[in-house]
């Protein structure tokens, strides 16, 4: 190719003994150079053997000029054969040829003009070359490619920025960080007793948490996390190098701040433009917050396994313990847990958490965060690990999700989840355990006297290893407490049952249920039953002992007359069985455990303990119905009966005449005093306790006669405060004692209810050794039973029945039924308290009566002390026995109790 046409660069020299001839373009062709057959081409030049510091002159006319990027453009005009001027080192100049106007251009592959080494006139070399390509204009295009290219690219990253980023969350929400966080309930001695969450975490400000806590986070996650900007290119390096080296993910390329963001501002998915998210949203949210913010954030935000969100609930529920009080081999395991809280779980793979535990410490020493010594200790420290349980009850668990009812009434329905309350309550762990326990054993007893009902199911023995694989993984079974039992052989001399985790005999001797005796081949193999675990023969297998799960449900209240706090609640035999809350939502007739209310609008009426009524037979009208013959229990009757001795006895008879007499309207408005929201019927039968109430609302009608006379309402919850400690508004928290009856009629009421214990149905209290006021109650076909009394220091009521409407069996009264569970509580309530006697009020005299006519007593005759509102005692003398005919009172509805 024609130098010339080329329009070329040329360059000169640049190596001691070569010549280097610069192209615009590397050459396509072999290049010629003057008797060399081949000019070596090196990077798009032509390389020409020459001395050093030769200057090459092109021969014709031609002018050379310098080089745009080498410098200006220097022309330099010449005759023919003028040399171009030397251009040393690296720098290139272009030659132009100079051609006349119209001249057509040389033909291709034309021999050049020589290039003459100045000072070298003899030593001239013509260069023949191939054609090059246009190597400037090339260059050009080359050159606005790239920047067209890098301009594009800008573009399509700034597109792509603003399509990720538009619609970012905002990382100012992170300003008003209000997670869910558990709320939690206390008993009366600030014991954690339950929780509701729907994450369990309890936010604690940074400050709360020890430094060495902070510390073992940092190792674990992010050593760096105070020094960087939300994003650490050295810590993803450092991350992937550690886990090459432990052959498994042991530490994670994301900052603390990043995982704020997954956590807080981001979806879980795993993509890579949500990772370009996680980007910007760490730097924006560096921007904003302070480190220690973010730290703040992170510790209270992320997920350790067990339920637990946060270090405050992972310290609680790994090691019960609050945050503060956790050791460095402590912090040091929660701070492995995040990464992967299932696989680090101590509870399940222990060695995986002990390993990753030490990691933690080797990062904290290899931080400079502890010191050799402590590094040592932490190692050498054993933990022991509180095992996983359900938080939400912990204790006392009716009583908990009452107050769980409360909290949504008051507060809205997710507020117990959410806001992370700490309500403190008025329940007493002590006598809660002792209403628990009295019940499950009265319910227990009941079951035992009505006989073994049979198995409670058969299996296929197949089937027998899966059923009790099933009950194992519920959870251990309590101590002392029956347990499931498949039946896998039947021996005349007894049983071989397996329960879960165990196996043994249940002899002939021990197949007995209360007064039932089983024989062995009442029984299959693949039958169900419960069992207890009675000893161990000589070899080691176990022995066990028939048991039964009681049908028979059950509910105690008990309050503190002084204060008007519920103190104990239970509303079933087994929470896990059945979480209806029997104390508090089931609405049963109360029998002749409701006389006392009326006895006490009787002695309003002016009534008094000594007034005699007929205990007779009585037959009343029933509109279109056969008449109602309200009836005593078992059929007995007295004839002239004072009151008091009705009451102990509880003679229907005797309380029907009374509210006949007093008129059904005036024995309504009385009974509203005592604070009963349940619609009180229209008629007689409202005198034997047709009205359906709970077990909480009669118990606390009966407190207006432990108060002498005043009403108060059920304080369950005694303060509420929010996550931050402050104190929130919530009902009653304190006692509010509103008087509805004279201090006298409700001392005169309690006085002839003593007599209920000391003579009457209600005997088996008098077990207390305590003064005790009380009623029995027994509806109809002994459906249900009742018994509810009050100590000076205690007021308790117990109530037994099916949640169908079913008997309980033959001769299961509230004083056989319901009277020996609330003993044996009061027992274990009161303990070793002071007896103490029922306060006398003012108002009130006693005096001496003749038991037969309700009269003074006369002088050497039969004579009883008997108590009297002040005013209403009797002035005449008893001189002979009288009698009062029983009064004709119409009935309107059927009986609803025989007692």
């Amino acid at each position: 190719m024609d130098i010339l046409r080329s329009r070329s660069w040329l360059v000169a020299e640049t190596e001691p003994e070569a010549a280097h001839l610069w192209l615009a373009e590397a050459p396509r062709a072999a290049h010629h150079v003057d008797g060399l057959q081949h000019a070596p081409v090196r990077d798009g030049r032509l390389v020409v053997p020459a001395p050093h510091g030769s200057v090459f002159r092109a021969a014709g006319a031609q002018e050379v000029v310098a080089d745009d990027v080498a410098g200006p453009r220097v022309p330099r005009a010449v005759d023919g054969g003028a040399a171009a001027r030397a251009v040393e080192g690296r720098r290139r100049a272009r030659v132009h040829p100079r051609k006349p106007y119209g001249q057509r251009r040389a033909p291709v592959n034309r021999t050049a003009p020589a290039l003459i080494p100045r000072g070298a006139p003899g030593n001239v070399r013509s260069v023949t070359m191939a054609r090059p390509r246009r190597a400037g204009v090339l260059r050009r295009i080359l050159a606005w490619s790239v920047v067209a290219g890098l301009l594009a690219a800008g573009v399509a990253g700034f597109v792509v920025y603003r399509e990720v980023t538009t619609d970012l969350p905002p990382v100012d929400q992170l300003l008003r960080y209000q997670p869910p966080v558990a709320t939690r309930i206390f008993a009366d001695d600030g014991a954690l007793i339950g929780e509701f969450y729907v994450e369990r975490r309890y936010l604690v400000p940074l400050a709360a948490i020890p430094p060495h806590v902070r510390l073992a986070f940092l190792a674990a996650e992010d050593a760096d996390f105070y020094r960087h900007h939300g994003v650490n290119p050295l810590s993803i390096l450092r991350a992937f190098v550690a886990n090459l080296l432990h052959h498994q993910v042991v530490q994670g390329g994301s900052t603390i701040t990043q995982q704020v963001v997954k956590a807080l501002l981001l979806s879980p998915e795993r993509s890579y433009e949500r990772k370009v998210k996680e980007l910007v949203l760490a730097f924006r949210l560096e921007a904003k917050l302070s480190k220690d913010d973010i730290l703040y954030l992170y510790l209270n935000q992320i997920y350790f396994g067990a339920g637990a969100y946060g270090v405050a609930a992972a310290a609680r529920a790994f090691f019960d313990v609050d945050v503060g009080d956790l050791t460095i081999a402590q912090a040091a395991l929660l701070a492995g847990l995040p990464q992967a809280p299932s696989r680090y779980d101590p509870q399940r793979h222990p060695q995986q958490a002990l390993a990753r535990q030490h990691y933690v410490l080797e990062r904290m020493r290899a931080e400079g965060f502890i010191n050799a010594e402590q590094y040592a200790a932490a190692r050498a420290e054993r933990l022991t690990f509180t095992p996983h349980r359900p938080g939400t009850y912990l204790a006392a668990p009716w009583y908990v999700e009452h107050v769980r009812r409360l909290l949504e009434e008051r507060y809205g329905g997710t507020a117990p989840y959410q806001l992370g309350l700490r309500v403190y309550t008025a329940v007493d762990l002590g006598m809660q355990r002792a209403a628990e326990e009295a019940l499950r054993a009265g319910l227990t007893e009941l079951d035992r006297r009505q006989g073994f009902r049979g198995p409670i199911r058969h299996l296929d023995p197949r089937k027998g290893d899966a059923f009790l694989a099933h009950l194992a993984a519920g959870g251990a079974a309590q101590a002392g407490r029956p347990v499931r039992a498949i039946v896998t052989e039947v021996r005349p001399s007894g049983l071989v049952v397996h329960t879960p985790g165990d196996r043994g005999t249940l002899p002939a001797d021990a197949l007995a249920w209360g007064k039932t005796r089983v024989a062995p081949g009442s029984f299959r193999a693949g039958d169900v039953i419960s069992v207890t675990q009675a000893g161990r023969a000589g070899d080691g297998t176990a022995r066990f002992a028939l048991d039964q799960e009681p049908q028979v449900e059950g509910a105690l209240v008990a309050f503190d007359p002084y204060t008007g706090e519920v103190k104990a609640m239970v509303g079933g035999y087994d929470f896990n069985r059945s979480q209806f809350n029997r104390a508090v939502q089931a609405h049963r007739q109360p029998g002749s455990s409701f006389k006392p209310l009326i006895y006490a609008a009787a002695i309003e009426h002016g009534y008094t303990p000594a007034s005699i009524v007929l205990d007779a037979p009585i037959e009343l009208p029933n509109g279109n119905q056969p008449p109602w013959m309200p009836r005593n229990y078992e059929g007995k009757y007295f004839g002239p009966t004072p009151l008091r001795q009705a009451l102990a006895r509880s003679l229907n008879s005797v309380t029907v005449r009374l509210v006949d007499a007093m008129g059904i309207d005036y024995v309504r408005k009385s009974l509203g005093r005592f604070g009963l929201e349940a619609t009180l019927p229209r008629n007689l039968s409202l005198a034997l306790g047709s009205a359906e109430l709970t077990p909480l609302e009669l118990v606390r009608a009966y407190g207006v006669f432990a108060t002498l006379g005043k009403r108060f309402d059920p304080i369950f919850i005694t303060r509420v405060t929010d996550s931050e400690a402050n104190p929130l508004e919530f009902g009653h928290t304190r006692p509010h004692f509103e008087p509805v009856m004279s201090p006298a009629t409700a001392y005169v009421v309690t006085n002839m209810m003593e007599s209920v214990v000391q003579h009457g149905t209600g005997r088996k209290a008098a077990e207390l050794g305590r003064p005790v006021a009380g009623k029995t109650g027994t509806t109809n076909d002994t459906h249900d039973a009742w018994f509810i009394g009050f100590t000076p220091d205690l007021l308790a009521g117990v109530w037994v029945g099916f949640d169908s409407e079913r008997s309980l069996g033959a001769h299961e009264t509230g004083g056989h039924a319901a009277a020996p569970i609330w003993t044996e509580f009061m027992k274990q309530a009161l303990g070793d308290r002071p007896v103490v006697d029922f306060p006398v009020p003012d108002g009130v005299t006693f005096a001496q009566i003749d038991p037969a006519s309700g009269l003074r007593a006369v002088p050497g005759g039969e004579a009883e002390l008997e108590v009297f509102v002040s005013g209403t005692e009797p002035t005449r003398y008893a001189s002979a026995p009288e009698a009062i005919e029983p009064a004709a009172a119409p009935a309107e509805a059927p009986p609803a109790d025989t007692d």
